[in-house]
């Protein structure tokens, strides 16, 4: 039996060569007041102010994946560890972070949004960049499986999640992945 489709980005795993997942996250800072929201599972990037944002399009580089925030209620005065960011918050002590697994070494589980075959494993691959659930605080992130790329996209699946009725060929499967860019922009300086 199938799984149901429910995009809900990505999920950390496991750290590649078998290590114990510790984490791997990072306090960046969010604009105070930044525009949009920003979900746990959407992968983000660095901002041209040097502050996190999500992703818009599936050609930006990856810093990470987003975890949570923490900022300061403007309301209450009290601090905030939230699954989300909500858009336009305004952080009363005017500096709101974004807890960012950025450990290159990390892979995650995501729901693709079709069929993912044994073939597909070592493929890369786009992300659809859907909306998250204010509800829940997850991402609506997935695997877009009309992206497979034979050259560099920003993920690449590396196997089968192992959670019941999950196979290869079944729709809408959960497959483990690696971030294509966020490992390859630390190996691929030339030697000199």
């Amino acid at each position: 039996m199938a799984l149901n489709k429910g995009l809900n980005g990505l999920v950390p795993a496991r750290m590649r060569g078998s290590g114990a997942n510790s984490g791997g996250t990072t306090r960046y800072r969010i604009a105070n007041a930044f525009g949009s929201s920003i979900f746990s599972g959407d992968i983000v990037k660095l901002g041209s102010t040097g502050t996190v944002a999500v992703i818009t399009t599936t050609t930006d580089h990856v810093l990470g994946i987003f975890q949570g925030c923490e900022y300061v209620d403007p309301v209450s005065r009290q601090p905030i560890f939230g699954r989300y960011w909500p858009a336009s918050t305004s952080s009363s002590d005017g500096t709101p972070f974004a807890i960012v697994n950025d450990d290159p070494a990390t892979t995650y589980i995501i729901q693709a949004d079709a069929t993912v075959s044994l073939a597909d494993v070592g493929i890369n691959y786009t992300v659809t960049l859907g909306a998250g659930s204010t509800m829940t605080g997850r991402s609506g992130f997935g695997l877009r499986v009309a992206g497979r790329a034979t050259a560099s996209a920003m993920l690449q699946v590396i196997g089968l999640s192992n959670v019941p009725d999950n196979a290869f060929g079944d729709a809408n499967a959960r497959v483990e992945v690696r971030l294509v860019q966020h490992v390859d922009s630390y190996t691929s300086a030339a030697q000199s």
